[in-house]
């Protein structure tokens, strides 16, 4: 129950189960595309397969850089806090 109310009072997140299913869901998303490009002899599929993974890689990295800077600066001003 004391986990439900911390969410409730967004002292904890469902951001990083959420961002892990959306980075899934993309490289899936980028697999299908290059399928499709594949099966209908689209010769940009190789670019594809590549970039679309990177750059969803890419994307997701810079939101969890956000999400863990964000968590950093709540630590530190917690800290500062306890020392008044």
């Amino acid at each position: 129950m004391r986990t439900f109310i911390e969410y409730l009072l967004f002292r904890k997140f469902i951001l990083p189960a959420i961002m892990q299913f959306m980075f899934w869901a993309g490289i899936d998303g980028t697999l299908y595309g290059t399928w499709w490009l594949y099966t209908h002899d689209n010769w940009t599929w190789i670019m594809s397969l590549v970039f679309g993974i990177l750059v969803t890689r890419l994307i997701f990295e810079m939101l969890i850089i956000r999400y863990e800077t964000f968590i950093l600066l709540r630590d530190i001003r917690d800290k500062l806090n306890d020392g008044n």
